[in-house]
C-alpha cells in the first residue's frame, strides 16, 4: 500500500496555527480516501517542521482526493490560511522499504 508522506516548514511561531488548520484538513482529506496514519513535529533538528504519514489506496487516490476537496468550502479555507502558514511544502508518494514489516 503506497502512503502520502507530506514535510511542511511552518513559519516561526505558527505550529498552533497550523494544528488547527490541520482538522479541517484531516477531516476532509479522510472523506475522500486519504488516511492520517501518523503525524510528527520536529523537537531537535529543521525547528518548525510538520512530517505527515498518509495511507492511500493507489497513486490515484492522491489527485482524486485533492480534486474532491477542493469542493468543500470549509478545505478551501483551511488550504488558504496553510498557505500563509507554511514556508513550503513538499509532497512524496513513497512504500514500506523491504526492512520494515
Amino acid at each position: 500500500m503506497p502512503y502520502v508522506y507530506a514535510n511542511v516548514k511552518v513559519k516561526y511561531g505558527q505550529l498552533p496555527a497550523f494544528y488547527e488548520q490541520m482538522v479541517t484538513i484531516k477531516r476532509v482529506m479522510e472523506e475522500h480516501g486519504w488516511k492520517l496514519v501518523g503525524a510528527w513535529s520536529t523537537l531537535i533538528g529543521d525547528l518548525h517542521e510538520v512530517h505527515d504519514l498518509w495511507e492511500v489506496e493507489d497513486a490515484n487516490t492522491v489527485p482524486d482526493g485533492f480534486t474532491a476537496a477542493y469542493g468543500d468550502p470549509e478545505f478551501v479555507e483551511a488550504a488558504a490560511q496553510l498557505s500563509t502558514i507554511a514556508d513550503r511544502e513538499v509532497l512524496s508518494l513513497v512504500a514500506k522499504a523491504p526492512y520494515i514489516p
